[in-house]
């Protein structure tokens, strides 16, 4: 997976849970927003996804380590 666009404060604006993508060890999982933090250094999400061993695993990542699907991602319309 590649040509993701993370936004930092899309973490702040979805619904839990939400269906995402993260990046984890620079590969991109599909995975499950479940939770949210706003700390000093900006958002993190609590995330689930399966790693590439087939193991579920639930971490706290950076908001620039998560994006939108790109079947999630707003479609800009020509006007």
């Amino acid at each position: 997976m590649t040509g993701f666009e993370p936004d930092t404060e899309l973490v702040s604006r979805l619904s839990l849970p939400s269906h995402v993508v993260v990046q984890v060890d620079g590969v991109w999982y599909p995975g499950w927003l479940i939770g949210r933090e706003n700390e000093d250094a900006g958002w993190t999400g609590l995330v689930q996804y399966e790693g590439d061993d087939g193991v579920e695993r639930t971490e706290r990542l950076p908001a620039d380590r998560i994006a939108l699907p790109e079947s999630d991602r707003p479609t800009e319309h020509a006007s």
